[in-house]
């Protein structure tokens, strides 16, 4: 069964955008006893638009043997050749393993938004491995993956 689902991280765009505001208003009216330089707002905002730019979604794709999430504009691509998939699961994430990719202590965590997550055991190169994708819709994309692997 081919998937693909696009999800928009609104946390991240709800938050990047207000503070970038703020910034603006800070250096435009030389808010404070000591106003943002030039240079220093330049360099802020350069940085929050790249953040906002990388990670203000996320890309689930199912292609035959290849599991594929791309974020943002698509710089930071992750490709799973799943050989033999061994385990589907959804689960519920904690608040505090956050946003994006992530080391947790059950394995990498890539998500954008939300505590549900689908977790996948699977073979590729005859060696084990488990990956945590967070979607909106952890049930249907469990179902893709059983249908397309199992």
């Amino acid at each position: 069964m081919p998937y693909k689902k696009t999800q928009i991280g609104w946390l991240i765009i709800g938050i990047f955008l207000p503070i970038l505001f703020i910034f603006y208003l800070a250096y435009e009216n030389q808010w404070g006893s000591d106003p943002i330089p030039l240079d220093s707002f330049k360099a802020i905002v350069l940085i929050f638009v790249i953040i906002v730019a990388l990670f203000y979604k996320l890309s689930i794709e199912i292609d035959g043997r290849v599991l594929k999430l791309s974020y943002g504009i698509g710089l930071i691509r992750i490709k799973f050749k799943i050989d033999q998939l061994e385990e589907v699961q959804v689960i519920k994430t904690p608040w505090y393993n956050g946003l994006g990719i992530r080391f947790t202590s059950k394995g990498m965590l890539y998500n954008i938004h939300g505590l549900k997550a689908v977790r996948i055991k699977y073979i590729s190169n005859g060696k084990s491995k488990s990956v945590m994708v967070g979607t909106a819709e952890p049930e249907r994309l469990k179902e893709a993956l059983e249908e397309s692997f199992l």
